[in-house]
């Protein structure tokens, strides 16, 4: 069953889309992207119709043959392969593996019109060509570079570069070169006019026109700044070149190389992979999207987080706050962030970026309210509540600020920290493994400090369950105990816990969920590129629940108890406690949005139909 993901603006790349190929004979569209994954889409397919996987990650290298039947792939193993666009079956494949793959990771790959030969161009300059009704590779030729290589229309020439980045046509029946005239600057992308009279090629300083019959360089066009170049691409009908660049499409016409007009792709940090069919021109984007215009997508979510009905989705640089199933507000984040956090009242988004800094802003109109000073760099975790902001590292303790008193306080000495839902306790662990609850308002013992559950053995995590004076710590033994504190406050005794389970596992994060039955834990995986989230029954001691295969930065909703985790295209994806998906919150190009479930859509912005076109 397809993923709801694949819903609203369907996307098969989990990846950054790395690699495109089109043919204007067919209509055939090929992507691929940095985890390998090759995508097939025919004309008049909504979206692909052939998804397959054939080595590891893509880079540049995939080329479709005249007609569409084939596509070749290139990867970063060094290895390369012809596949049926049919069903993905390999007509000829040549594995390699090891570290003596990498460094003939692939860059170009094309197949000849007819299907007889294929060549590659490999990061370590050499130009490879397979006898494809051999089944054999017959030529491999040193001192070539670039990101191109391609047959003429009779696959009798083949065009590439060498490693200075001046264009060579090689005859494939003498395997000789032709003259050509040098360029004034190097290129890495040439391509043959579709009637094979010219070449143009691209590189930094600009692009060149070149004619084939006697290798006269006869049209150019200078650029400044062209480092930023990072496709070359001809319309379907071959009358148009475009140079794709991080923000814009260049247009120019052919054979003139008259400059038409530049238009902005709005792919944010785009990969260089680019196509045009036609239906236009796309340009890939580092969240697995393509982008044909407009001002853009927010790039790929790097962290969610919620509370109750709210939601926080952090982008490369931008953040949305989520009210239900409507967008309420954009937050410009200056950087990326690690980390997202949302108070329970939906009135605070505390982030983390890269560097440990952490920023407030004011989740109601995205104004910044705070910014951590240098002394916050180095955080490794954050916590909103109420009108307290704290962070956490391992090195330099735990400091945290009453904003609505404009109050800042630092303890160098906590093991691990957590801030309760409404602000009003600060539970920290000592040195020696024990547990405090603070007044985050005076940096005083709030209640007297909880007894320890075992003599000697040092408590690790810490989590209030929330809207309950209940605490959850688990120890270096793996286990989870639990804590009534409303019982130490009546007595004025320190509180005495209980033993709920030993679990014996690496979790890395505790939430108490509302009604205090029930808890939710966080495993990262041995790789760390995944989690899984057990829930525990805490009346019982007993596991109820366990949900794998999560995105390491999962999140639990300590309200509802719903697991969030960042999602391909753009989108936070919503689990229940078990695991099924329920409900998506994704942010489209050009402002738009758009939630839904199951059962269709549930809200999206007023122009959602032309973003999801």
């Amino acid at each position: 069953m397809n993923s709801l993901l694949d819903q609203y603006c369907p996307n098969v790349h989990d990846a950054p889309v790395t690699a495109a190929s089109y043919d204007p004979w067919s209509g055939v569209i090929a992507t691929a992207d940095a985890d390998g994954v090759v995508a097939v889409q025919r004309r008049g397919e909504n979206s692909p119709g052939l998804i397959f996987q054939p080595g590891a990650g893509v880079m540049g290298a995939l080329s479709l043959i005249r007609g569409g039947s084939m596509v070749a792939v290139g990867d970063e193993s060094g290895s390369v392969g012809v596949y049926s666009t049919d069903n993905g079956k390999p007509t000829f494949q040549e594995i390699r593996e090891g570290s003596s793959g990498a460094v003939r990771a692939m860059r170009g790959m094309a197949i000849s019109p007819e299907g007889a030969w294929l060549a590659s161009i490999a990061r370590d300059g050499l130009m490879r060509i397979w006898n494809l009704t051999k089944g054999e590779r017959e030529i491999s030729w040193s001192g070539f570079g670039g990101a191109s290589v391609e047959f003429d229309g009779r696959g009798d020439r083949i065009l590439c570069l060498d490693e200075e980045g001046q264009v060579r046509l090689v005859d494939m029946r003498t395997r000789e070169g032709l003259p050509m005239d040098k360029l004034q600057t190097a290129a890495d992308h040439a391509v043959y006019t579709h009637d094979g009279t010219m070449v143009v090629a691209m590189g930094p300083g600009g692009i060149n026109l070149l004619r084939v019959v006697d290798g006269q360089l006869i049209g150019s066009f200078a650029t400044r700044g062209g480092s930023g170049l990072l496709a070359l691409l001809l319309n379907h009908e071959g009358d148009h070149a475009a140079a794709v660049t991080q923000r814009s499409t260049h247009i120019f016409k052919l054979p003139e190389l008259e400059f038409v007009v530049s238009l902005k792709h709005g792919a944010p940090h785009p990969t260089g992979a680019a196509y045009w069919a036609h239906t236009g021109l796309r340009v890939a984007g580092n969240d697995g999207l393509l982008y044909g215009g407009g001002t853009g997508g927010p790039g790929p979510v790097s962290a969610v987080s919620g509370f109750g009905k709210f939601r926080a989705v952090a982008h490369e640089e931008q953040a949305f706050v989520w009210d239900g199933d409507n967008r309420q507000i954009e937050i410009s984040l200056k950087a990326p962030v690690d980390q997202i956090r949302i108070d329970r009242d939906g009135r605070l988004v505390a982030t983390l970026d890269e560097e440990g800094q952490v920023t407030v802003h004011d989740a109601t109109t995205g104004k910044r309210a705070f910014k951590g000073g240098p002394e916050s760099i180095g955080s490794e975790e954050v916590a909103v509540g109420g009108n307290v902001v704290a962070v956490f590292a391992q090195e330099h303790g735990v400091q945290w600020w009453d904003l609505g008193e404009r109050n800042g306080f630092r303890l160098d000495w906590p093991k691990a920290m957590a801030l309760s839902g409404s602000g009003t306790w600060l539970a920290v662990v000592t040195p020696r493994g024990e547990v405090r609850v603070l007044d985050p308002a005076t940096g005083q013992d709030a209640i007297p400090a909880p007894e320890p559950l075992a003599d000697d053995i040092p408590v690790r995590l810490i989590s209030f369950v929330n809207r309950r004076a209940d605490l959850l710590v688990l120890d270096q033994d793996g286990i989870l105990g639990h804590y009534d504190l409303a019982e130490g406050i009546r007595s004025g005794q320190p509180a005495v816990g209980r033993d709920v389970i030993e679990l014996n596992v690496p979790a890395d994060r505790i939430w108490g969920i509302t009604g205090g039955k029930a808890c939710a834990m966080r495993l990262p995986s041995d790789d760390e590129e995944t989690s899984t989230i057990i829930w525990v029954n805490i009346e019982s001691g007993k596991v109820v629940y366990s949900v794998e295969n999560l995105h390491r930065d999962a999140w639990v909703d300590p309200e509802q108890g719903l697991i969030l985790e960042p999602g391909r295209s753009a989108a936070m994806l919503e689990r229940d406690t078990k695991g099924r998906e329920s409900r998506v919150l994704r942010s489209l190009a050009d402002s738009q949005w758009i939630s839904f479930s199951a059962k269709g859509i549930l809200q999206a912005s007023d122009n959602v139909t032309d973003a999801l076109s």
